[in-house]
């Protein structure tokens, strides 16, 4: 029998989580229900898991060759303050620090309180009635903020360019919205036309000014006198949203006037630039939020900044304990400096910052954990060694899933890091990041040697796992239906430059992303290997923005708008040896000397020619089946020598594969098609989410929203911000 061999790889995460053989184990039990003057014991629980802390250091210096479990029992443990592990609360490899639910669906570590029902009244205030919508009226009510306590109600800033520092609302364990015009979770009005761009630098007082379409608008003067009104829009470019105050509403003349400039004024960048100001094309998706106006459907809130008043339409009778305000803003658990310790089988969330952050240590482990409903990011990584996030589910964050660094670039030290198996879904609800961020970008890719793997991600609004840094491997990853409110992205997204050397993308699979390309080296990413890949139903397969020594081989290629784009955009965008830029990053590594020349000698020679001009790239050994075209080459001809194509086939019709729309795809006559037969490309049970110990079933696949789901909300082909500096 034929093995595959990434299969093996598999197994690798879930060894050193077994319990070392032969090391005796002391328990601590927590319950809510307990009580902290308690011995903590199964029959006499503490109650809450700072004084279990306290238990664990006098266990581990009674006896300090035991492991310890901390078995939390089921309910909810709310938290107003960091909890926080740190050496003394460490384990050993041989006895390591386990806290453990006994169930992850009914253990709850929260970050929000709740809040009674006899907190809120009804509005009663005619100026406010009048501005409601008269849908609304008589079913919002009002809570005083200032008298809970509420921290994060402030009034906004002018300008804010991701997630804003404002409380969220939970009923029954669900995000409630704030409230928005156009409704919707991808609600948006465009501009009908730029009339100034504004200040080409944010934040400056030099706000933009442009003609609205709807009349809607007009009804805000009351709110944009009274307390402020502020709109987000993706401005100038897919990739970023940004929310500005407004300065004035004119109805007669149906313009809006923004009270700072956004980064690069209003308008596409792709329009024309008239008198300077970009003429827009009317594209640019924008909408308003937190209004009391724009409560107009159960389930829908608004802050008022002046009065610190929060107004309401419950989406159902407030009962007690169902409403909850996260308003904590400090991570839930934060590992500093922890060693060998495990948090398994937990719900975490209802959060207004990141869930979980790991500073420094080795091998702290999450897994098992569900992490739910969290305002900014899920689990942030920062340094150290062997830290793991296996077999958890991350879903309704506002940012990133998981954000890593690790390992040391100068000495090529691998961080040993790894997220593996986990199901990654609903994510960058509140800005266009990455669904998964592994080495973050080109100002500071510190990430050597992770491993990320098995995971499913789907249902993000950006992109899939953008990675940065050196000897990563991205392998036997499902991702799809991604970039759902954002355009010029990719799956595997890389940017970071000539140094980003040594990662491999292996063995995955990106499908139903019509907005994404699949694999994506933008920006003078180089030193990529991209091999045995399945890309199904992506805007171009493998994409090489202009970088070096690429390698594309051995991939399938199913139904793209194309298979391949290559570019020479360094010599518009002058990737020079003086780029400030790329040769920063160029000069942060010591890439003459060992052991990056002995690693990547290929580097060694970058500026012995003109390191502009793409050298290096191989496309090889791939087929492309049903795709319109395979290659895009985009440039002058004479620097496009600098990319290789070898040995690919194409194959215009489906039916040489079995069924790609089931994801199966086998070559169904292998005799016929023997190249692609020959791929390595893994099958569907070897990619994406994995049976273990801690993940028991799998999830299905909503097979009805992958065939008729709309994928191209932001139709954007990179080609057009290559097409946007001129040659």
């Amino acid at each position: 029998m034929k093995t595959n061999r990434l299969l093996p790889r598999l197994l690798l995460p879930f060894v050193a989580l077994c319990a070392p053989l032969g090391a005796a184990t002391q328990e601590i039990w927590v319950s809510p229900s307990g009580k902290d003057d308690n011995a903590g014991t199964k029959a006499s629980p503490v109650a809450t898991i700072e004084r279990a802390t306290d238990l664990v250091r006098a266990a581990r210096a009674a006896k300090p060759a035991d492991a310890v479990t901390v078995w939390l029992a089921p309910g909810e443990y709310p938290q107003t303050q960091s909890i926080l592990f740190g050496a003394a609360d460490s384990g050993t490899a041989a006895a390591p620090v386990v806290w453990r639910g006994v169930n992850r669906d009914t253990v709850r570590i929260i970050g929000a309180k709740p809040v009674a029902p006899d907190r809120f009244k009804a509005v009663e205030d005619p100026a406010l009635l009048e501005r409601m919508d008269p849908a609304a009226r008589g079913k919002i009510v009002e809570m005083d903020l200032t008298a809970e306590g509420i921290e994060h109600a402030k009034e906004l800033p002018d300008y804010v360019r991701d997630a804003a520092d404002l409380c969220i609302l939970f009923f029954n364990g669900k995000r409630l919205p704030l409230s928005r015009w156009p409704n919707g979770e991808y609600g948006y009005t465009t501009m009908a036309r730029v009339i100034s761009s504004g200040n080409f630098k944010a934040n400056r007082p030099d706000g933009g000014v442009f003609e609205y379409r709807e009349d809607r608008p007009a009804r805000w003067q009351t709110a944009l006198n009274d307390g402020g009104v502020w709109i987000r829009g993706f401005w100038r470019v897919p990739w970023v949203a940004e929310t500005i105050r407004v300065k004035s509403i004119d109805p007669a003349q149906k313009t809006i006037t923004l009270n700072v400039s956004i980064s690069n004024g209003i308008g596409s960048k792709y329009s024309k630039l008239v008198d300077g100001t970009r003429v827009g094309d009317g594209k640019e998706n924008w909408y308003a939020l937190n209004l009391l106006e724009e409560i107009d459907q159960p389930g829908e809130w608004a802050i008022d900044f002046k009065r610190q008043r929060l107004y309401l339409w419950p989406p159902a009778p407030l009962t007690p304990g169902a409403l909850v305000i996260a308003d904590h803003n400090a991570p839930l658990l934060r590992f500093e400096g922890a060693s060998h310790v495990t948090l398994r089988d937990v719900s975490i969330g209802l959060q207004l910052g990141d869930a979980i952050t790991i500073n420094d240590g080795e091998a702290v482990q999450i897994a098992g954990c569900h992490i739910e409903g969290v305002a900014k990011k899920g689990i942030v990584i920062r340094g150290g060694k062997n830290h793991r996030v296996l077999s958890c589910d991350i879903s309704e964050i506002g940012l990133t899933s998981i954000d890593v660094l690790g390992g040391d670039r100068p000495t090529l030290t691998p961080s040993g890091h790894q997220i593996v198996n986990n199901h990654i879904f609903r994510v960058a609800l509140g800005a266009p990041v990455p669904a998964l961020t592994a080495g973050l970008d080109i100002k500071n890719q510190q990430l050597v040697g992770a491993r990320i793997a098995n995971n499913r991600i789907h249902d993000a609004s950006y992109g899939g796992i953008t990675f940065a840094g050196n000897d990563n491997v991205l392998e036997l990853n499902e991702i799809y239906r991604i970039g759902l409110d954002g355009g010029d992205l990719g799956g595997f997204y890389n940017t970071g430059g000539w140094t980003t050397r040594g990662n491999v993308v292996r063995g995955n699979l990106i499908h139903h992303s019509e907005n994404a390309n699949a694999v994506y080296m933008d920006d003078g990413a180089s030193g990529v290997l991209v091999e045995s890949n399945i890309m199904y139903r992506t805007e171009s397969g493998g994409f090489i923005g202009g970088g070096h020594d690429n390698i594309i081989r051995g991939n399938l290629m199913v139904e793209c708008e194309r298979a391949i784009h290559v570019d020479d955009r360094g010599i518009a965008r002058k990737y020079v040896a003086t780029d400030p830029r790329l040769r920063g990053d160029l000069n942060s590594v010591p890439f003459l000397e060992s052991p990056w020349k002995d690693r990547f000698p290929a580097l060694t020679r970058i500026l012995e020619t003109d390191p502009a001009i793409p050298a290096g790239n191989v496309i090889a050994d791939n087929a492309a089946v049903a795709c319109p075209a395979f290659a895009r080459q985009s440039g002058k001809a004479e620097s496009l020598t600098g990319f290789t194509f070898e040995n690919n086939n194409e194959f215009p019709n489906l039916d040489v594969l079995v069924d790609p729309a089931a994801l199966n795809f086998q070559a169904k006559d292998p005799a016929a098609t023997p190249e692609i037969a020959a791929l390595k490309v893994p099958k569907l049970a070897q990619i994406g989410l994995q049976l273990d110990a801690y993940r028991k079933t799998l999830p299905e696949r909503n097979w009805d929203l992958l065939r008729t789901g709309d994928t191209k909300r932001k139709s954007f082909d990179s080609q057009q911000d290559v097409e946007a500096y001129p040659r």
